[in-house]
């Protein structure tokens, strides 16, 4: 191999080796031989190979280029065309501005619009017969500007409604309510901290699930009734899922609505859906933030019983069948609806049952020392504070015999004593 240097050429033989696969120079002058470099060899030319690129635009014309040019000119034109449909005036925008002044600075709702809300529920039949029921139990609808949307107060016997909701929300949320008054009254809406943590966390899911399917049949029956902003509502919000698999059933089969069919999809698509996460965070939040309230929670057998009593009790309506009842085995075992599928709310209810197994382990640990220790010396509390002390006491007398050998007989007497 030859090459050349600064002052003169020099001749470089490189001897072939079997273990070389490759031999070559350094700036043509170390000569370096190696095996194998990575998983291939490599091979290093002396000769410089010019590429033609005269080849690479004999194909090309302008005649191709103004076409491409004018296909883009013609998009751009059209482009600009679409986006000035989209533009809006300055005095549209100010417009816009004292429009949503206007309704901030509103004064809210009186009785006049809450007796408008009663007005439009009652042209659903399911709304107006759980409205009855609330009335019958005391429970009134009202106005009030310190919830953040709506809510049930148990105790004060009301469902509050912020006044600031436009009259489609306040229908929904208005429904919601009647139903978790229901659900109340009916023994349905119980606390989930009270069940073993597997079943409360179907509970928690459940309770809400029904809420939200009676509040799609309602809009859905003040739709047919020509009321269309609570349906108008569901279709375009977050509900749309819910509100689709009920309509879907409904008007598949007119039945559905009252043999239960239409409002299990409800219940489906709300267990499909990503609700479940956010529902289990907030009880498994309530579950590590405190000590679960006296319950079911000791006894995964008893929990399982009463679980079963509530699902049975949250399918009942005034109209139709029990539409969770034949399910409710389905519902306890399918691991669509009782599985968190989140990792970090699993992880948690993970050590809330731990901490749950360990403290009933460390109780009944507790509980079988106590029993081990009255075994062995009884004490029993009188009035002010007496105490008896019962036990056994044995007296070796000694009494020297004839023969001054100490007699080894033994006599066992009772020992009684009192104390105060």
């Amino acid at each position: 191999m030859n090459g050349p240097t600064e002052t003169q050429e020099i001749e470089i033989n490189l001897t072939p080796l079997a273990s070389a696969r490759t031999a070559y120079t350094l700036n043509n002058h170390q000569p370096v031989k190696c095996s194998f470099i990575g998983t291939d060899p490599l091979f290093f030319m002396d000769t410089d190979e010019l590429i033609e690129e005269d080849g690479l635009f004999e194909d090309f014309s302008l005649e191709i280029f103004s076409e491409e040019l004018e296909d883009l000119k013609h998009k751009m034109v059209s482009y600009e065309a679409i986006s000035k449909e989209f533009h809006t005036e300055e005095i549209s925008i100010s417009d816009l501005f004292l429009k949503e002044a206007k309704f901030v600075t509103s004064e809210l709702p009186n009785e006049a619009s809450l007796q408008t809300l009663i007005n439009i529920l009652t042209q659903s039949r399911f709304a107006d017969t759980l409205i009855d029921y609330a009335t019958a139990h005391g429970v009134e609808l009202e106005y009030s500007s310190h919830v953040k949307i709506s809510e049930y107060d148990r105790d004060a016997g009301k469902i509050f409604i912020h006044p600031s909701l436009e009259m489609g929300y306040q229908i929904l949320m208005a429904s919601a309510e009647l139903r978790r008054v229901w659900q109340h009254k009916n023994g349905a809406l119980v606390d989930p901290m009270a069940f073993y943590p597997d079943h409360g966390i179907l509970i928690n899911r459940l309770q809400e699930a029904d809420a939200n399917a009676f509040m799609v049949r309602i809009a859905w029956e003040l739709k047919l009734a020509h009321h269309t902003e609570a349906w108008h509502l569901v279709e375009h919000s977050p509900f749309a899922d819910l509100g689709r698999s009920f309509a879907q059933e409904a008007c598949t089969d007119f039945r559905a609505a009252n043999n239960g069919k239409a409002l299990l999809s409800i219940v489906e698509a709300w267990f499909l859906s990503e609700r479940c996460r956010k529902h289990d965070r907030t009880l498994i939040q309530r579950m590590l933030a405190g000590q679960a309230p006296e319950g079911f929670a000791h006894s995964q057998d008893l929990s399982r019983q009463a679980l079963i009593e509530v699902i049975y009790a949250l399918g009942e309506n005034p109209y139709g069948n029990n539409y969770l009842a034949p399910h409710i085995q389905l519902l306890i075992e399918d691991p669509i609806f009782s599985e968190v599928r989140d990792r970090s709310n699993a992880n948690f209810l993970w050590f809330v049952k731990f901490e749950s197994s360990f403290a009933q382990a460390e109780l009944i640990a507790e509980q079988d020392l106590q029993m081990d220790s009255s075994l062995d010396g009884t004490s029993s509390h009188l009035d002010k504070g007496q105490h008896i002390y019962e036990a056994d006491i044995i007296q070796f007398p000694q009494t020297h015999s004839k023969t001054g050998r100490i007699s080894g007989d033994c006599e066992i007497l009772p020992f009684s004593r009192q104390e105060h």
